[in-house]
């Protein structure tokens, strides 16, 4: 009886797991919630992401989420129709993850509508997410890339950027910025692909290890080669958040570093900038074609931010998507959707200089636009 009994319990949760079909959201585990906000995401395990890039459906521990569709609902969210095919929510309150009061907000595009289609601008002069909304005459608008000299950027077949910087700018810190990317094919099908980092393998660019100058490297070398021939629109950024429903955001920061060492470091060093709550901004896939534009505000009262491996948690609890990418955040993050909005149509509250509702004018948006 005992041996049965154990068979059992062994076996409840993979059958649990293995259901399909509509979810309201997938549980994951909080971080211990100590009633006080924290600068730094130090609560809890390491993560539930292995780390080790890939994306393997044949040992992705996260195979028991495929063919799970999963919406926001619940008290802290409201939607709203855009357009047929197209819908805003937004999610205002206390975050059970991260335990501090948050504003999200997000736009669902479903690909298999054919009236929309998405587009990856590039501005000779850097403008506001509001002015390049008004001008693309957008339905819906978010910021995208990080600064020209740490990324790839491709649009319209046209190279602007090759990641030209193995350092971020003059601070000295290796260049972590590209380990993944956003695409659009020539047919306007989007899609994200994990090349890999020092922090992580890369299957496809041969990344093994090695210092960040080197990865950079081979990023360079994926990007200007097999993907430059497949996509006339990429974006490379990081870090990767989820790749084939592995939530490699999770693993990203090294979690055995105090908040105090992490406080003294650079605040472009990679540990830092992803382990403290920013403002931030990201574009998500899921299995069954959607795709999700995704702004979180912070440095604001009530308005915390996330770390990556909490905007992670986010968004498989509430979206479970199969890809989902960082993108530039802080005083970059912005939203922009038709009809709703203030008098720019901005859905949340930029920051920029410490000026809550001032926008940063970035060269690289993505857009959704009618055809």
């Amino acid at each position: 009886m005992k041996r049965i009994t154990l068979l059992i319990i062994a076996i409840l949760p993979l059958l649990l797991n293995g259901c399909g079909g509509k979810d309201n959201h997938i549980d994951l585990p909080a971080p211990p919630d100590n009633g006080k906000e924290q600068p730094i995401d130090d609560g809890g395990d390491n993560g539930n992401g292995n780390g080790n890039g890939g994306g393997s459906t044949t040992t992705n521990p996260w195979d028991a989420n495929r063919g799970k569709v999963v919406t926001p609902s619940g008290t802290q969210w409201t939607s709203t129709t855009v357009r047929e095919g197209i819908t805003y929510y937004h999610f205002s309150g206390k975050d059970e993850l991260s335990g501090q009061k948050e504003e999200i907000f997000a736009v669902d595009l479903d690909l298999s509508n054919p009236k929309y289609e998405i587009k990856l601008t590039r501005l000779a002069s850097a403008a506001v997410t509001s002015q390049v909304h008004k001008s693309n005459n957008a339905i819906a608008t978010i910021n995208a890339g990080y600064e020209q000299g740490s990324i790839y950027i491709r649009s319209a077949s046209i190279d602007y950027s090759i990641i030209p910087n193995v350092e971020i700018g003059k601070t000295e810190q290796d260049n972590w910025k590209s380990e993944g990317a956003f695409y659009i094919t020539s047919t306007g099908k989007p899609g994200m692909v994990f090349v890999g980092s020092p922090k992580r393998d890369g299957v496809v660019s041969g990344i093994q290890g090695g210092t960040y100058a080197e990865a950079v490297k081979k990023q360079r070398t994926y990007y200007m080669g097999l993907a430059k021939a497949q996509y006339p629109y990429l974006l490379s950024s990081a870090p990767t958040l989820i790749d084939d429903f592995n939530p490699l955001g999770e693993s990203f920061c090294d979690y055995t570093l105090s908040a105090n060492q992490v406080n003294a470091l650079n605040s472009e060093n990679l540990e830092r900038h992803q382990r403290v709550r920013h403002p931030r901004t990201a574009v998500a896939l899921t299995e069954n074609g959607h795709l999700i534009l995704i702004v979180v505000d912070g440095r604001q009262t009530n308005r915390s931010g996330f770390s990556a491996r909490e905007l992670t948690r986010f968004l498989v609890k509430w979206f479970n998507p199969q890809y989902a990418l960082n993108l530039d955040g802080g005083g970059s993050t912005a939203m922009c959707v038709e009809g709703l909005g203030d008098s720019r149509n901005i859905v949340n509250s930029p920051i920029q200089d410490n000026e809550p509702g001032r926008e940063r004018a970035r060269d690289t948006h993505i857009v959704i636009l009618a055809k």
